[in-house]
């Protein structure tokens, strides 16, 4: 009896700190994206003017913009094509030739074809949703946009924090520590649609995992995750949907349920399937993208390949064997342009360089996890690894061989990321729950490099709007062309950036030794899940 009651009351000693981690860890990862989000001009995403003139002129009730009547689409603001197009695809440009943005610009709206109401390549739910929070000012609607998504995605991840079972909440945090910098933090908080593409395939693939490994009312709350990552994935690309589906199947097989204990579990999945499936056919558009691929080279350029490809290649009933054999060996480079690397992984127009230093960064970390995970692996976790190595291989080359094209051109690292995510989270995944690094100089390390990386991308975005590229350096306030009005004096952007890297590495700190931190005791109530499930943690 005594036992117990020492127990209990070193239970209670805890909550107080346990409560107090996970505060601020939620807090610093709000500052840690919001500095992210305040980094970069409207318009600052890959491909904005299409999207953020897709959610200025869509909703619910129909477009929201007159259709031009030279037929040239529907008309726009001429501060929001112009706010962008006059720095984009030039990194010596900063942001300071944007005009006023704030819906004070009197001058006609004008004509504008690149946009979804008008092409419809593009699920809607996406852009209709983010029309809602439309506001006169296209500044602050482009930055209700980039806090909205900040607040899915932490949404998401607390709610999957806490009902997950215990030995999937490490493999959670973990796979977002290693795989978010620097693309991920650029791209969560922005209003292109990669950014619910991401928090889809990720939140989708480990929800079901544990709703498969749960019972009770955390297993339908699990079950609720995986049908929203479903609609988020329908309603921004339609890659997202092929992808969940594909990192659905590994999570069937990496969960120990089996038979027809299998069978009871899926059969609420096939309803949200059957609507997915159901939403992809009855829109031409989608097909056409599924299985026409990207279009062809001829449709986009008329430069020509660097070798002479013969006639059947070009009327479409032959193979490039030579690009087959370059975009082969060059995919690689798409998977490090996620973390960093150069050229590919520039991040906005693909017009900010990241220093080398940020790979270096990311790619030492992600250099260690993998030889902790191939070492400790079973085959399951094996073939779940080479399942999502493949794919990560073959669905750029698919694509790139399709349409003509060398890697680099149209297929984007950020169009990986949601399946990078995925084989992240799989290599961190173990029996227990325990973390792959847990001695503190091997946290400390990851702590550091990652935080050196984050903070120097960071510091590389700003000063690619604040003044452009054509200057270096480390203060960011001097000089200035360009930056929000409405923060106070106080933060400018050196500020910012201080604020961004502090947090972020302070974040790094709560996660690795306080959220997940080796050691961590579980309670000894026993998880609710069905006997056959020995694997199956802790809840905690």
């Amino acid at each position: 009896m005594v036992a117990k009651h020492s127990t209990t009351r070193t239970r209670s000693s805890r909550f107080p700190s346990r409560l107090i981690a996970g505060v601020a860890t939620i807090v610093l990862a709000m500052v840690s994206f919001g500095t992210w989000a305040l980094s970069s001009a409207v318009g600052s995403a890959a491909d904005d003017d299409y999207h953020l003139s897709s959610i200025w002129c869509a909703s619910y009730q129909g477009n929201t913009c007159d259709v031009d009547p030279a037929g040239e689409g529907i008309l726009i603001p001429e501060s929001l094509r112009e706010g962008i197009y006059c720095y984009y695809h030039n990194p010596f440009q900063s942001a300071g030739c944007q005009p006023a943005m704030d819906g004070s610009d009197a001058r006609p709206d004008v004509g504008f074809a690149h946009n979804n109401p008008v092409r419809n390549l593009y699920p809607n739910g996406f852009y209709n949703f983010f029309n809602l929070f439309k506001v006169p000012s296209i500044e602050t609607t482009a930055l209700n946009v980039r806090f909205i998504n900040i607040g899915i995605f932490l949404g998401l991840g607390v709610l999957l924090f806490f009902t997950l079972p215990l030995r999937l909440r490490t493999p959670w945090i973990w796979m977002w520590v290693i795989g978010l910098v620097p693309m991920g933090m650029f791209v969560i908080p922005s209003s292109n649609p990669s950014s619910w593409a991401i928090m889809a395939v990720a939140s989708g693939w480990i929800a079901l995992l544990g709703y498969l490994e749960t019972r009770g009312p955390r297993a339908w709350i699990l079950l609720g995750v995986y049908i929203f990552a479903a609609l988020l994935a329908v309603s921004a690309r339609v890659d997202a949907v092929l992808y969940l589906g594909l990192v659905s199947l590994v999570a069937v097989w990496l969960s120990s349920t089996r038979g027809i204990d299998l069978v009871k579990k899926l059969w609420p999945g096939i309803i949200p399937l059957t609507g997915v499936v159901v939403a992809l056919i009855i829109n031409p558009a989608n097909l056409s993208r599924i299985f026409g691929g990207l279009g062809r080279r001829s449709d986009y350029t008329d430069q020509p390949l660097p070798w002479t490809p013969s006639a059947d290649v070009y009327d479409g009933t032959g193979v490039d064997w030579a690009l087959l054999w370059s975009n082969f060996w060059n995919i690689p480079g798409l998977w490090l342009g996620i973390f960093g690397g150069s050229p590919w992984g520039a991040l906005g127009w693909l017009d900010t360089p990241m220093p080398q230093i940020v790979l270096a960064g990311t790619l030492a970390v992600l250099v260690t996890i993998f030889i902790f995970a191939i070492r400790t692996a079973d085959s399951q976790k094996l073939i779940a690894i080479a399942i999502m190595a493949i794919a990560l291989w073959g669905m750029p080359l698919y694509l790139l061989q399709l349409g003509g094209f060398v890697a680099g051109e149209q297929v984007q690292p950020r169009y990986m990321l949601p399946l990078m995510m995925v084989l992240l989270g799989i290599m961190v995944l173990t029996p227990k729950g325990e973390p792959l690094l847990k001695k503190p100089g091997e946290l400390w390390f990851v702590l550091g490099a990652l935080s050196l990386a984050n903070a120097i991308a960071l510091h590389s975005n700003l000063r690619r709007y604040t003044t452009g590229i054509k200057v270096q350096g480390f203060n960011l306030d001097s000089p200035i062309e360009w930056w929000w009005r409405f923060l106070p004096d106080a933060i400018g952007p050196t500020a910012l950036w201080a604020i961004g890297a502090l947090s972020f590495a302070a974040l790094l700190w709560f996660l690795l030794f306080r959220i997940t931190r080796p050691g961590l005791e579980s309670p000894s109530t026993p998880d609710p899940a069905p006997a056959n499930q020995a694997r199956v943690g802790n809840l905690v």
